[in-house]
This record gives structure tokens, sequence and C-alpha cells, in this order.
């Protein structure tokens, strides 16, 4: 993302990021919830700044293409380092897409967990939300491959 560019201003935009803005993106993202998982470390100029980036990935969800939530999702899963990040992308942007998309994403989704282990532990902390019976079902089929859940 070029500097002084936020959320707001991709409204919209989503489709002109490159992949380098959504690594930043998704970096910009975790930063904040590390940052509001131990506040008394924060000013209120960084605690501003994170916020607006919380704020735009929630309209990302809501106004970005599904291609472009698959970007971002890709993106902050390599860039997590916790449990706690990789179950706010579990329960935040994937159960979004999948509530949306999942007919169209689901075997993108399996592939990815069967390639990658972060990704594949990542989805134990997804739960059904809005998704159809069957890709939640293929959901708790990955699930049931993980050997080490979130949370377990």
């Amino acid at each position: 993302m070029d500097a002084g560019r936020d959320g707001r201003e991709l409204l919209g935009r989503w489709d002109e990021m490159t992949s380098s803005d959504w690594d930043v993106f998704a970096r910009e993202w975790l930063a904040g919830l590390r940052q509001s998982s131990s506040p008394a470390e924060s000013d209120a100029k960084q605690s501003a700044a994170a916020e607006e980036v919380q704020e735009a990935v929630v309209w990302m969800n809501y106004t970005a293409g599904p291609d472009q939530q698959w970007k971002f999702i890709c993106s902050a899963v390599a860039e997590a380092d916790s449990d706690d990040e990789l179950s706010h992308i579990a329960a935040g942007p994937v159960e979004h897409l999948l509530g949306s998309h999942g007919k169209d994403f689901i075997a993108r989704v399996e592939t990815r967990a069967r390639a990658d282990g972060k990704f594949g532990r990542m989805l134990t902390g997804v739960w059904k939300h809005t998704m159809t019976d069957e890709v939640w079902a293929r959901i708790q089929a990955v699930q049931a491959t993980v050997s080490d859940p979130l949370g377990g």
C-alpha cells in the first residue's frame, strides 16, 4: 500500500493492490491485533492507525471481490506469528469468504491446506458461521486431518 493510502481510499480499488500491497496490508492488520493484545505498549497515534486498518479489513470483507479476499487471507496466514493471529484470520476473513463464496473457493482452500500445514492449522479455528452444509462438511474433513489444532 502506498504511504498515506488508508482503507477508505482502497474501497472499490482492491483490485489495484499488488501482491506486495496485500502482504503489507496483512502485516499491518496483524500488527494491530498484536497491539490490541498489549495496549500498554501502544500510544494513541498507533492505536488510531491500528483501528483504521482493522476497519479496512472489515470493509474488505464486504467490498473486495473474493479473489482479493483470498489474496489477503493467504498473505495474513503467511505473516501470522501466533495461534491468536491464526484464530483471528479463521474467525474473520476466512469465515466471511467461505460463507459468501464457499462453493467457489472450497477446492482452493482444501488444496492450500494440503500444501501448507500452517494454513490447514488455521482452518481448525473456522466455525460454520454462514457456510452451506456442504462447504462446512468439507472444512470439517480438513480440520480432522490436523494433528495440532488451534487451542488444542
